[in-house]
């Protein structure tokens, strides 16, 4: 017996080294959760999941751990063989349980910041944003202080009491014998290797496993930070490949499936290396093609707006709506002003992997509103308040089709600068006066790109009405964003170039998009209107409509004609309106395929579900509808296609 005791003391002695970083790190994965879960009680007991949160909590964690501490806890016992080698050991688990343990906790402690402004954990977004310090660290510092304020607090205490508790006792070491150290070393790899698998059977545990909820959040509480993460940096390798494969399709059946949603004529296909490419023929013709001007609100959902239902924010875009042409129910295919991009001007829709604003093949000769009217004649402009290498903006409109590019550093000496660049007024101003020298020469296209409503809603004082106090709240500054466009307009309609503009105010995407839904449909609601000199009639289009709708409806508008490898449809042409709407969204790796309030929603590694859409809630649908399916497979498949290939020419 007194030899077993030894022997297990021994043990315990020889493991102490990995044991204090893992059970640190397994306090401080299980704190977080905790907080989480209190935080957001409300969500977990509305989708019956709190035994689901804590029991895939300690499948998750033992997936993270056995993925850290699979190899170093399996060579602890070898290196307790020997004192020096055990010396060696012990330094050096020390410093890397230090290392991880910091990792953990610092992700864990950005959670809570990350959930408020997206509505999950962090994903590649996370790892996106530290490449602009800038910016992002003046939206910390202003808006998540507390966030920070904490995290400058709570990282050195912990560094500081891990530095004490992993301190080794000067007598502490126990030395292992082989017939100890090799069965030992055997068991902790076979636990930890079956741990960081997470699962028995043919998969290994990922995301989805976890996706039982329509709560995306909810079916995030069970993960940690640094896993979703790393996760999202292992899917990240898909992004050059267009993304996930949702679904295998043969290729007649793709392209068969994605030219007769657009409402493109058979006979308007062009033979050639892109399947899509086609004449569109313009149903207005002008003696003189008309400019086009698009104007990309930041962060406007439908529910700030009062024409949509929202708040009363947004009073002169709700005028003017009355003068041109209103979208009652557009949709956004993402939640990033990239995706907004990627879908407005170069009318190409959505993958789950990153827009293609940043991607390797669409940096040259990819299909862009501006590369289509450079061959009409048209000098393009790209107007925006902040500094235009944030999201790759510059090296992707200036390889495909934009003349110039007016950003930050161009604004005037008195210009407002915030956090994300000059104010809407002061952009809106310097594109006014570009406009009016440009509209005497060659035909000119404009995307006029807003910030001045995003975090932390920094604008200039004067001229409208504040919504509530404090000034800093997002409510105000959409406020202040309908002003700046109410005035630009104003003086936009006494101009010589507004009788031959065709002008777009849009949404690049919601300002938060977030709820309980699998994909919250409603926050990808967000208001769209054509208007100019040119058109004479009001209209409204009450039926479904996608961003990428609009780059085929403006080039009709315009005047022009030409050909182009456009998927979106011309909602300009009574036939195509008549039609049931249709719309694609991306929300992280989940992408729905809405025709009227029929959804279909794919999902990686699970089999698509039929919803219905209907007074801003999204349900099961029991009627199986396989035709929708497929043409939401066939999308996706499209897209990826229509990247990996370079058909969007």
């Amino acid at each position: 017996m007194h030899a077993l005791n030894r022997t297990l003391r021994g043990t315990a002695q020889a493991l102490r080294p990995l044991l204090v970083p893992m059970v640190s790190m397994l306090a401080v994965l299980w704190l977080s959760r905790i907080v989480m879960a209190w935080w957001q009680a409300d969500r977990i007991t509305q989708a019956d999941a709190w035994s689901h949160v804590w029991l895939q909590g300690f499948r998750f964690d033992a997936v993270v751990m056995g993925m850290i501490w699979v190899f170093p806890a399996a060579l602890t016992p070898l290196m307790a063989l020997s004192h020096p080698t055990q010396r060696f050991w012990t330094s050096a688990l020390r410093w890397y349980g230090g290392f991880m343990l910091l990792a953990v906790s610092f992700m864990e402690m950005s959670t809570p910041a990350f959930v408020a402004q997206f509505d999950s954990r962090p994903n590649y977004l996370f790892v996106e944003y530290l490449g602009y310090a800038k910016e992002v660290g003046g939206t910390l510092v202003k808006d998540y202080s507390a966030h920070l304020l904490a995290a400058t607090v709570g990282l050195p205490l912990l560094v500081w009491g891990y530095a004490r508790l992993s301190r080794l006792p000067a007598r502490g070491r126990g030395k292992l014998n082989i017939w100890q150290a090799a069965p030992l070393s055997l068991l902790l790899l076979a636990t930890l290797a079956l741990g960081a698998r997470g699962a028995m059977g043919h998969r290994a545990a990922n995301p989805a496993t976890v996706a039982v909820t329509t709560d995306h959040l909810v079916n995030e509480m069970p993960l940690s930070s640094l896993y979703t993460v790393m996760y999202a940096l292992y899917q990240s390798r898909k992004s050059e490949e267009g993304g996930i494969t949702y679904a295998e399709m043969q290729h007649d059946r793709v392209i068969d499936i994605v030219r007769r949603e657009s409402g493109v004529p058979p006979e308007a296909f062009v033979k050639g290396a892109s399947p899509m490419r086609h004449q569109q023929i313009s149903r207005h013709p002008r003696a003189r093609p008309l400019n086009l001007v698009i104007v990309l609100e930041e962060s406007l959902g439908a529910e700030f707006v009062g024409r949509l239902g929202g708040l009363p924010l947004t009073p002169n875009l709700d005028r003017l709506a009355n003068e041109g042409i209103w979208f009652d129910n557009l949709y956004s295919t993402g939640t990033r002003s990239v995706r907004g991009i990627e879908a407005v001007v170069a009318g190409f829709p959505p993958t789950s992997a990153v827009s293609t604003v940043k991607l390797a093949k669409s940096q040259r000769d990819f299909f862009t509103l501006a590369s289509f009217l450079k061959k009409h004649g048209y000098e393009s402009t790209f107007f925006y308040g902040g500094e235009s290498h944030f999201d790759n903006m510059r090296s992707y409109f200036m390889g495909n089709g934009f003349d110039q590019v007016i950003e930050q550093k161009d604004m005037p000496p008195e210009a407002f600068i915030g956090t994300w660049g000059a104010s809407d007024g002061d952009l809106f101003e310097v594109a006014h006066r570009r406009f009016l020298k440009q509209s005497a020469d060659k035909p000119f296209f404009a995307l006029v790109f807003s910030s001045s409503n995003h975090s932390p809603f920094e604008y200039p004082e004067g001229g409208f009405e504040l919504y509530e106090q404090p000034k800093g709240t997002v409510n105000n500054a959409v406020k202040y964003a309908d002003h700046a466009l109410g005035e630009f307009f104003e003086k936009a309609k006494r101009s010589a170039y507004w009788s031959n503009t065709l002008f777009l105010v849009v949404a690049d995407h919601n300002s938060r998009v977030y709820g309980p839904s699998v994909i919250p449909i409603e926050r990808f609601h967000i208001p769209g209107l054509i208007l100019g000199g040119a058109i004479t009639a009001p209209d409204r289009i009450k039926s479904v409509a996608s961003q990428i709708d609009l780059a085929p409806t403006l080039i009709s508008l315009m005047g022009v004609s030409g050909e182009h490898p456009l998927i979106g449809r011309d909602l300009s042409d009574p036939v195509q309106r008549a039609r049931p709407g249709r719309a694609i969204m991306q929300f992280d790796k989940i992408q729905a395929y809405m025709e009227g309030t029929d959804v279909a929603v794919l999902q990686p590694d699970r089999p698509p579900r039929v919803m219905r859409y209907s007074d801003g809630i999204l349900q099961d649908n029991k009627t199986p509808n396989p035709g929708l399916v497929e043409m939401a497979q066939a999308h996706a498949r499209y897209a990826q296609w229509a990247y990996q290939r370079q058909w969007h020419r």
